[in-house]
Parts: structure tokens; C-alpha cells; sequence
């Protein structure tokens, strides 16, 4: 993990540069104000998917499913699949 101070000259490639492999630190007047790191396509991905709020609400409806008790076990599905 990489620091970086913040100065009114400070450049965006000053910032991103040391980050291009590590988290990087933005620090001003010595206290953290941002942490920057590294994000790839699969990152973007989940990053949108973790925003939808169709998925979101799929995730809600999975949870009440399973307090409510309307799952099936994993032997319980293998048996109706026929794979004993």
C-alpha cells in the first residue's frame, strides 16, 4: 500500500500512477481521505451487478425464502434429481 499527499498542484496521473498495481492512500493535511484501488473488468462487473436493483431485490426474496423455510437441502435436491 502506496500514500499520497494532497497538494493544490497535485496531478490525477500523480494520484493514479502510484496505484496502477497497489491500493494507494490519498492523504490531506496528514489524515486519509480516500483509498484508491485497483479495479479490473470482473471487478466492474460485480461492482454494477452489487448496484441493480433487480439483483438486489432477487437477493431479498433468496433471504425471505430461507427464514421462511422454502429451500430445499442439497441431499433433498441430489434425490429429486435423481443423482443418489
Amino acid at each position: 500500500m502506496k500514500t499520497v499527499d494532497w497538494t493544490d498542484n497535485l496531478s490525477l496521473n500523480d494520484i493514479l500512477k502510484p496505484g496502477e498495481q497497489d491500493e494507494v492512500i490519498l492523504l490531506k493535511d496528514g489524515h486519509a481521505v480516500a483509498l484508491l484501488t485497483p479495479f479490473d473488468d470482473d471487478d466492474l462487473q460485480w461492482f454494477e451487478r452489487e448496484r441493480d436493483p433487480a439483483f438486489l431485490a432477487s437477493i431479498a426474496e433468496a433471504r425471505r425464502q430461507v427464514e421462511q423455510g422454502r429451500t430445499t437441502g442439497h441431499a433433498d435436491l441430489k434425490r429429486q434429481l435423481g443423482l443418489d
